[in-house]
């Protein structure tokens, strides 16, 4: 069984056919791997990937320390925020029923503690006199208990009303 010359051409023009086109594509595809690899070395000393990879890993150890030295800093300001008096309220009052209006007062400030202190003024006719108080988690030393008003400044400022 002869296979016919006609048929043998048609089969080795479309091997060869065929072999061209890959050809073409495997060169395509060369070109872009080519081309990418430009990319990443543009504009690198580097002249192998082990050195770039190197450097790179360099910085990401120094980019690590910068975090985790942010990260301390952070902590340092959230504390020292916590410690600043950030809760304020206040309350006017008239400790006496028949006189005046309410020219008396209790200031409450607070930290995020709520420690801080408290300040009160009682006005009358003769004068006005101020009286301050420590205060630690919201609550007054026992030696200095708090008035209402007192109190109740406190639960203002602490979001508590």
């Amino acid at each position: 069984m002869f296979i016919n010359q006609t048929i043998l051409t048609i089969i080795l023009a479309s091997v060869s056919g065929l072999l061209l086109f890959w050809n073409f594509w495997q060169q395509f595809s060369l070109r872009k791997i080519k081309q990418k690899q430009a990319l990443l070395f543009q504009g690198k000393k580097a002249k192998n990937l082990e050195e770039i990879i190197l450097e790179q890993q360099k910085n990401l150890i120094n980019l690590s320390k910068q975090s985790k030295r942010l990260f301390e800093i952070t902590d340092t300001l959230t504390s020292a925020s916590n410690m600043g008096l950030s809760k304020v309220g206040m309350v006017r009052f008239n400790p006496f029923k028949n006189l005046g209006g309410n020219q008396s007062f209790a200031v409450a400030f607070l930290n995020n503690y709520s420690n801080g202190l408290i300040i009160s003024s009682i006005y009358s006719g003769e004068g006005s006199r101020f009286y301050a108080k420590t205060i630690l988690k919201g609550k007054s030393l026992p030696q200095y208990p708090l008035t209402k008003e007192e109190q109740e400044a406190i639960n203002i400022a602490t979001g508590k009303k």
